[in-house]
């Protein structure tokens, strides 16, 4: 919660860039994300997998 406001608020904070380039780095985050948390799945899985 507080690092999604703090995301928040900083983007907001930057004068002169538009609505569309920040929304395009907020998805540009969450996926970078979201490929992080599945390779950590991956991981885990093959370290189960192998005992």
């Amino acid at each position: 919660m507080i690092l999604r406001h703090r995301l928040r608020k900083a983007f907001n904070s930057r004068p002169g860039t538009p609505g569309r380039e920040r929304e395009r780095l907020a998805r540009g985050t969450d996926i970078i994300l979201v490929m992080m948390a599945g390779l950590l799945v991956i991981v885990c899985a093959i370290r189960i997998l192998q005992g």
